[in-house]
């Protein structure tokens, strides 16, 4: 999948989750369900391409270093 179509379907999920008070968990799974793809994007770009505040930025860095520690760890997210 190309990496655009890729920032739109986080985008959406992430949007979509508004209304149920869990966006920035949302923005939590995204991250880490697609480390791989987002590794070594720019961060700041990422979150104007979501549609989310600058400060997530943090929140991005956070979730990619798990999404690291978690593979050193052998340990996977399993999603349906």
């Amino acid at each position: 999948m190309k990496s655009e179509d890729r920032i739109e379907q986080i985008k959406a999920a992430i949007h979509s989750a508004i209304p149920r008070k869990q966006k920035l968990a949302m923005f939590h799974f995204q991250v880490l369900r697609n480390a791989d793809e987002l590794e070594g994007i720019n961060k700041k770009g990422f979150c104007k391409e979501v549609a989310v505040p600058d400060t997530w930025v943090t929140e991005f860095t956070q979730m990619m270093a798990l999404a690291r520690l978690m593979k050193e760890l052998g340990a996977k997210l399993i999603s349906n």
